[in-house]
C-alpha cells in the first residue's frame, strides 16, 4: 500500500523565524499512466526546488512560498516539513478534486499523528478546508461544549487548535487552499500565525 513519505527540508530544525513549520495540503494527483509511489511528495518538491519545467510554477507551491515572504523555492521548502493529508494520490488529473474515501481518511488521521510525534513541528498550517475537517480532533475539539478557537476577526472562519504529543504542543491552523483564496488575506493570516507566541498546554 502506497504511503507518501513527508518532505523534511534540510533546514527544518532551524525553521522559519526560529519555529519548526509544517505545511499540509490535501492530495497529490497523477497524469494518466503514471504510477503512484511512496516517493511522490519527495519527487515533486525536489523538482520544485530544482526549478524543473512546469514544477517551479505549481500555483500551490508558489503562492504558499509567497505567503511566507520568500522569493526562492530552495530557501523556503528547505525550511519546512511538507505532506498532504491523503497518504496516496487521489487519482488522475480529471479526478484531482475528488474527496478521500473513508479508508483514506482513517489512514490520514493515523499518519498525521505519527508525523506529529516523529517530527514535532511547533506550528502546522493546513492549506485545505477538506483536509482540516478530516484531521484528528484537536484538544479543543474534545472538550464538551467547546468551539474551536478562531484567528483574529479579520480572518473570518479560520480556526486553530492544539495537539499534544511526547510532551510537546503542536499549534495547528485550518486555512483555505490557495486556489481561489485572496492572496493578501492569506499572506496576512500566515504572518499573523508566525507572530503568535508558542504555547505549551498541560
Amino acid at each position: 500500500m502506497v504511503e507518501h513519505i513527508p518532505w523534511v527540508g534540510e533546514e527544518y530544525e532551524a525553521g522559519i523565524e526560529g519555529q519548526r513549520i509544517a505545511i499540509v495540503g490535501y492530495s497529490h494527483w497523477m497524469e494518466e499512466g503514471e504510477k503512484d509511489s511512496d516517493d511522490c511528495t519527495l519527487t515533486v518538491i525536489r523538482k520544485v526546488i530544482g526549478a524543473e519545467e512546469k514544477f517551479d510554477q505549481i500555483p500551490f507551491c508558489v503562492q504558499i512560498r509567497n505567503y511566507f515572504n520568500f522569493a526562492s523555492h530552495f530557501d523556503f521548502w528547505n525550511r519546512v516539513l511538507f505532506f498532504n493529508c491523503i497518504p496516496e494520490c487521489i487519482g488522475t488529473r480529471e479526478e484531482k478534486y475528488k474527496t478521500a474515501t473513508p479508508n483514506q481518511v482513517e489512514r490520514a488521521k493515523v499518519r498525521f499523528l505519527r508525523i506529529m510525534q516523529e517530527r514535532l513541528p511547533q506550528k502546522v498550517l493546513v492549506f485545505t478546508t477538506k483536509g482540516w475537517a478530516d484531521l484528528p480532533p484537536t484538544l479543543e475539539d474534545q472538550k464538551p461544549s467547546s468551539r474551536p478557537p478562531r484567528l483574529a476577526a479579520e480572518f473570518g472562519g479560520f480556526e486553530w487548535g492544539t495537539y499534544k504529543t511526547n510532551g510537546h504542543t503542536v499549534m495547528a491552523y485550518g486555512l483555505r487552499h490557495p486556489l481561489g483564496a485572496p492572496g493578501k488575506l492569506m499572506r496576512r493570516a500566515v504572518q499573523h500565525i508566525l507572530a503568535m507566541p508558542l504555547i505549551e498546554v498541560p
